[in-house]
């Protein structure tokens, strides 16, 4: 299907989505590079919304071409959420999130307009989709600084600990994903309860309509090379650059994220400009490659068990 039928049907569904329930939730979700953002503008031009990004980068201010934030031009035209609420050496965390989404939610609805939340950070998405019960657990520095300080010695230390605390938890998170690794670590270290048991699954509080864009994972990666080449013309290198002489730590939260992490190194004679680049794809494709993973439990849900209240339909672009 091409992108413009993506765009009709979308319209033709949420519009009848709407009709039929009136405290309604659209999220448009699938892998990096997909087009789910030029859809939601596309949907801005018939459809009074709101977008609420799920991206835990984009929250950062003074990262915007490493986080692939959306042009400035379409920021004023179209009022966007959880953009720039942080700056990069805070932390946030996905109570956090689920607890300021559920009020923007509320209020979008109150004046009137469609809340469309546009998927990148799984776990965000979860937050609303699976409507967790979560702890309030506020983060402790200093317990990360010690478990990043371990991984760092003893790569893929934490996802054994993790195997012999939450094993259920460690079969959901990459080895390499330290951060997500970190917080439920952090979670039994506050709370003496495994995330498993912390993030209680609940009904979901108002209709959801998933909707989901899927591109081939050639086709993917090709545009993935391509973005990355257009971010190291928008001056990528040069941002970090800028980031780091204002005195952001390389071991910020912030700057571990994919596009910075690999820049740094760079900028760190680590590699040349050429290892670089192909660095930042290969990242970047096994990226969309985890983000596939975590989408396909939504399809496996939708044809063994939906849930309640959510509405699934997917697209095959090409």
């Amino acid at each position: 299907m091409r992108f413009e039928e993506i765009v009709l049907w979308s319209r033709e569904i949420i519009q009848d989505f709407v009709l039929k329930n009136p405290n309604w939730i659209v999220i448009i979700r699938w892998a990096t590079a997909t087009g789910k953002s030029k859809l939601s503008v596309e949907l801005a031009k018939f459809f009074d919304i709101e977008i609420i990004s799920s991206d835990s980068r984009q929250i950062f201010r003074e990262m915007n071409i490493g986080t692939d934030k959306v042009s400035q031009e379409i920021l004023d035209k179209i009022p966007h959420h959880q953009i720039n609420i942080i700056w990069p050496e805070e932390s946030y965390t996905a109570w956090q999130w689920q607890k300021d989404v559920k009020k923007q939610i509320k209020e979008i609805q109150s004046r009137w307009r469609l809340p469309i939340i546009v998927w990148w950070t799984g776990l965000y998405i979860d937050t609303i989709y699976k409507n967790f019960q979560m702890p309030e657990i506020w983060p402790d520095f200093g317990f990360r600084k010690k478990m990043f300080d371990l991984e760092e010695k003893n790569p893929w230390y934490l996802h054994k600990e993790l195997e012999k605390i939450d094993p259920d938890e460690a079969k959901k998170i990459h080895p390499k994903s330290t951060r997500y690794i970190v917080r439920a670590l952090e979670i039994f270290h506050s709370s003496w309860k495994t995330k498993t048991e912390s993030f209680l699954e609940k009904e979901v509080e108002r209709p959801i309509l998933m909707m989901g864009i899927w591109r081939e994972k050639d086709e993917t990666n090709e545009l993935i090379n391509r973005r990355i080449k257009e971010m190291i013309k928008s001056w990528l290198v040069d941002e970090v650059r800028w980031l780091l002489k204002k005195w952001y730590s390389p071991t910020l939260q912030s700057m571990q994220g994919i596009w910075y992490k690999e820049i740094v190194g760079y900028l760190e004679w680590k590699y040349d400009l050429d290892e670089m680049e192909k660095l930042l794809q290969q990242n970047t494709q096994h990226l969309a490659k985890r983000q596939r993973t975590w989408f396909r439990r939504y399809i496996a849900d939708e044809r063994e068990n939906p849930k309640k209240g959510v509405v699934y339909k997917v697209w095959y672009l090409g």
